[in-house]
């Protein structure tokens, strides 16, 4: 450092003035009240019209510019055309959207803590399918007997050696002796005494009278004094209770679908949860593509399950787990749209026409705000305004 440097440090720190820096003062300013309006009469005076000025302009400037290009007023929609149709409310409001986040991301809170009646899970019965039955969970949710969503297994064939497929292939493996079933065996090689019968292959033999055999196969047969006759039915009871027999009603199985109890839901973690929801995707397509297949109904208790699997699925996911939650708010908003275009077909203005069970559009949008709220999906909104409004334009 120069000697120079170093002197005006010196004189820096011997001052009792601030030391200088960029937009502090730094010359003297008279003290006058803003609204001065004389003429200056020294420099302090005037420092102060410049600074009280220069606070009043603007920090930004702009220029016109000389290349620009007017703006051309947009005009209207031709008449006739879609966008000249006023625009319907197809969509929840927003209102409703953030009450219904918060207390969905309430009910994730409380559906993942533990409560007094707490227990532990038994892992010696089975209480639902295994995750990679489709169709036993589509049996089980239904309400279906365990006996269908919980069949035997079938027994494991005993593996066959090399030799006996060898054996097998040449035509060799069907063949046995009777004497090989019985190798341990004893056999009596003694004659029979008089009057006995020897049975089997056995050492022990069964002594019967011959006498004693004749009279008992004699007093066995039936002869017509001492067998008597069947009873004899009249002709039209024995019709008539044929007939009852075969037109008699079955009584048919009432099923109850099961509910997201929070017995069941503790078995289920995240994965298990993500595929499960593939599931119902798969089901709603199904419906979609062939509306006319029996048992392929999507239910209210269907969605249930849905919104409470919703709430086992972490905050953060994968984008593979994405796409399938996707799927399923866009299965959902598919099958709204249908919905409108059958009413639209059978020219029902009504809703009370529906099946109460069917998942109705309330649950629909309660699954689509869902996932467009907690894993930040908000673009499927304008999907679901384009396909509700296309199937309202066609009402």
């Amino acid at each position: 450092m120069s000697v120079l440097a170093k002197r005006k440090l010196d004189e820096l720190e011997d001052s009792d003035d601030e030391e200088p820096m960029l937009g502090r003062q730094v010359l003297p300013v008279a003290n006058l009240p803003d609204s001065f309006d004389g003429v200056p009469t020294d420099g302090l005076q005037y420092l102060f019209t410049v600074r009280r000025d220069a606070r009043l302009l603007p920090h930004v400037t702009r220029v016109e510019n000389p290349f620009a290009i007017p703006e051309v007023p947009a005009t209207g929609p031709e008449p006739g055309s879609s966008e000249s149709r006023p625009r319907r409310d197809v969509l929840p409001s927003e209102e409703w959207r953030t009450t219904f986040l918060r207390r969905f991301k309430n009910f994730r809170k409380n559906s993942v803590q533990p409560t007094i009646h707490v227990r532990i899970p038994d892992a010696s019965s089975k209480i639902m399918p295994d995750k990679k039955e489709r169709d036993l969970w589509w049996a089980f949710l239904a309400g279906r007997p365990e006996s269908e969503w919980n069949p035997p297994k079938k027994p494991k064939q005993p593996k066959t050696s090399r030799w006996q497929q060898r054996n097998a292939k040449k035509g060799m493996g069907a063949i046995a002796f009777a004497d090989d079933l019985h190798e341990n065996a004893s056999l009596s090689y003694d004659a029979p005494d008089c009057g006995s019968v020897e049975a089997g292959p056995s050492s022990t033999n069964f002594e019967v009278p011959v006498d004693a055999a004749t009279n008992d196969a004699t007093e066995s047969l039936p002869t017509p004094s001492g067998t008597p006759a069947p009873p004899e039915v009249p002709a039209d009871i024995s019709m008539t209770s044929e007939l009852d027999a075969v037109t008699a009603p079955s009584v048919p199985l009432v099923c109850i679908p099961r509910e997201p109890t929070p017995m069941l839901m503790q078995y289920i973690d995240h994965r298990y949860a993500i595929h499960l929801l593939m599931y119902f995707t798969h089901w709603i397509n199904l419906r979609l593509d062939s509306p006319t297949l029996p048992m392929t109904d999507i239910t209210q208790s269907h969605a249930r399950w849905m919104f409470t699997l919703l709430s086992r699925v972490d905050d953060w996911i994968s984008s593979d787990e994405t796409s399938l939650l996707r799927n399923l708010a866009r299965a959902c908003i598919s099958l709204m749209a249908a919905r409108r275009r059958r009413r639209a077909a059978e020219n029902e203005s009504s809703e009370e026409s529906e099946d109460a069970k069917e998942m109705d559009d309330t649950s629909c949008w309660m699954i689509i705000s869902a996932i467009t709220g907690m894993w930040g999906q908000t673009d499927l909104w304008m999907d679901a305004e384009v396909s509700l409004t296309e199937a309202m334009d066609a009402i």
